[in-house]
């Protein structure tokens, strides 16, 4: 099917991917209209633990529609990489999408992984990830092998042509394993330099941990693998933030206790600080909740949004640094105790946008904040989905001064999509 168009309502830009198959390309870029949206709970993730496990590790998850997605803005480009999985198709295909437009329109859907090692179940909490640089793209997923759940190396696919045409690229990883390497994020700094990182186990104790590794070619080749936290929670998305001045700072969840912790470098990922906790929470949890974070540089002040479940006090939280992560600001709670997997962007100055779900009442709802004082208070959050569906997993990005949300939502008995909406200020 083409891109679908949402009906009109309220104050969003909405554009909806309604196809189940990557099938001939969709004609022509589709003019997105205004409507409200919503984004689907994950179909495998229970709060708290895997569940439903069978045999090794694995189990078989009926995922239908898009269920895998990221977004990478470079300059006035916004660069989306969708996971949109046929029915019974254990394997999605990858499919780019850009838009020069502050994603009011976008180009058709080109697939990414043709001639690569296949994606092994990408989903919203483990997507597919994508890194830009001018016309120099990344793509990056986990493939099938012989880890948890069916996890094995990473793959990725190249575009230098801006994402019309892919090339199947090396694995960054260099411990030669077929084991798991997943939680994958990738971000490019102003140098285009591709920095990542991923949670693997290796080492003595065979526990998970958190690696980075850089490409200073359009991911061509890259560097020596990196250990910057040898024993991490092992089932929480990451995310890398860069600066103009050469930082390069990932956010991830730690483990005993498991509070959200950034570890960062000031020499362009050569070198690594200690991890530093962002917000002393002392969540003693024997398991993994799956839920990351987000993170932005703004100058010299790092901001993150961070989850806790942690009695009395769970809930996403707005922190700030001054000192390259070291140390950080009060928590601020934005939203109730029931908003998780959040995310933030900045248009630059002293404003800031935040996005998270709310799971209550069986429905799942993408809400935002905004802040016009660097964080110090947030207006009242707004939802942007609507009534009747399930809408989860919220990005943001800043886009020509303003901001644009992107979710995925589910309607029982439809396939997956993904909606996109602009935020005022």
């Amino acid at each position: 099917m083409p891109l679908r168009a949402a009906p009109c309502s309220v104050v969003l830009l909405v554009a909806a991917l309604g196809f189940v198959a990557c099938g001939p390309p969709p004609p022509a870029p589709a003019p997105a209209t205004n409507a409200p949206t919503a984004q689907a709970v994950s179909h495998e993730h229970a709060h708290g633990e895997e569940s439903k496990k069978s045999g090794k590790g694995k189990r078989d998850v009926l995922r239908v529609g898009v269920e895998s997605l990221d977004v990478a803005v470079d300059g006035g480009t916004v660069h989306l990489l969708l996971g949109n999985y046929d029915t019974n198709s254990k394997s999605p295909a990858l499919l780019h999408l850009r838009s020069a437009d502050a994603g009011a329109t976008w180009s058709r859907p080109v697939r990414v992984d043709a001639g690569a090692a296949a994606p092994h179940q990408p989903h919203r909490g483990q997507d597919a990830q994508i890194a830009a640089s001018g016309t120099k793209l990344a793509a990056i997923w986990t493939t099938p092998g012989t880890g948890f759940m069916g996890r094995g190396p990473m793959a990725t696919a190249l575009s230098a042509d801006g994402g019309a045409t892919w090339q199947p690229g090396p694995n960054p990883a260099d411990d030669a394993s077929s084991g798991d390497h997943s939680f994958v994020d990738c971000a490019a700094d102003a140098a285009g330099t591709f920095h990542l990182v991923w949670l693997d186990a290796r080492g003595a104790n065979k526990s998970k941990g958190l690696r980075y590794a850089n490409s200073k070619d359009g991911g061509k080749t890259w560097s020596k693998n990196a250990t910057l936290k040898p024993d991490t929670c092992e089932c929480c998305w990451n995310t890398v933030a860069v600066g103009t001045d050469g930082s390069v700072h990932a956010l991830f969840r730690d483990k005993n206790p498991r509070d959200m912790a950034v570890i960062s470098s000031t020499d362009h990922g050569a070198r690594w600080s200690d991890a530093a906790k962002v917000g002393r929470f002392n969540w003693d949890f024997q398991g993994c909740p799956h839920v990351g974070g987000g993170l932005i540089v703004r100058g010299s002040t790092l901001h993150a949004l961070v989850w806790t479940g942690v009695t009395g006090h769970s809930g996403a939280y707005h922190l700030s640094s001054s000192d390259q992560g070291q140390s950080w600001s009060a928590p601020q709670r934005l939203g109730d105790a029931d908003a998780r997997r959040g995310d933030l962007a900045s248009t630059g100055g002293q404003s800031l946008a935040a996005v998270w779900d709310r799971v209550s009442d069986g429905e799942s709802t993408v809400l935002a904040s905004t802040s016009a004082n660097g964080g110090k208070t947030w207006t009242e959050p707004k939802q942007l989905s609507a009534k009747g569906v399930n809408a989860a997993y919220p990005r943001v990005v800043a886009v020509s001064g303003s901001y644009r949300v992107f979710w995925t939502e589910s309607v029982t008995g439809q396939p997956g999509a993904w909606k996109s909406g602009l935020l005022t200020k």
